[in-house]
């Protein structure tokens, strides 16, 4: 099975690597693909979309059998302004499935500038002098190290591959199935 990532960030990449091995065996191919969104969404539904389009864009630009799009962004609420990420898998024959990560509160001025009209990434960059998006990222950073980009986006692509399979196996008609034969 080909398995086609919706980008070549190493990040990104081994977290779905790592999430996916275990459970699908394949062949995995990095591709960089746009989200046909902007570079920096800024509310949840502009970063989902940014990976459901990575996936479907990714899937077709390698003919692959599995397309996966993560997706960054940020969104603001009363509470503040929030970092966000969304998953995304799609195949020939489902309809795209979805999955949120974590969520984390970063500091105001950094965010203000992200509505400016920055790059998150770009931010990151000036304000830890390293390559950021390509390494820890700002939830890196905001944790202390406690969480790395990495490990975000491999929890998120976990949940992805657990809805994939779910699906293959017809989990909910085999509960329906389950609850008429009580």
């Amino acid at each position: 099975m080909l398995i086609a990532i919706g980008t070549k960030n190493p990040t990104k990449v081994n977290a779905v690597k790592s999430a996916f091995a275990p459970y699908i065996s394949g062949e995995f191919i990095a591709t960089k693909v746009s989200s046909n969104v902007s570079a920096q969404p800024l509310t949840d539904e502009e970063t989902m979309t940014g990976a459901i389009n990575r996936a479907k864009n990714a899937l077709e630009a390698e003919n692959a059998q599995i397309g996966v799009g993560l997706e960054g962004g940020v969104v603001k609420n009363e509470m503040g302004i929030f970092l966000c990420n969304w998953g995304a898998i799609i195949d020939k024959q489902l309809q795209p499935i979805v999955a949120g990560g974590a969520r984390i509160l970063i500091p105001e001025e950094i965010g203000n500038e992200v509505f400016a009209g920055k790059e998150l990434g770009d931010i990151m960059e000036q304000f830890a002098k390293k390559n950021v998006s390509q390494n820890e990222g700002a939830i890196g950073i905001f944790t202390n190290g406690t969480v790395d980009r990495t490990e975000m986006f491999t929890q998120l692509s976990k949940l992805l591959v657990g809805q994939f399979l779910y699906e293959q196996g017809n989990g909910l008609a085999a509960y329906r199935l389950h609850k008429r034969g009580k």
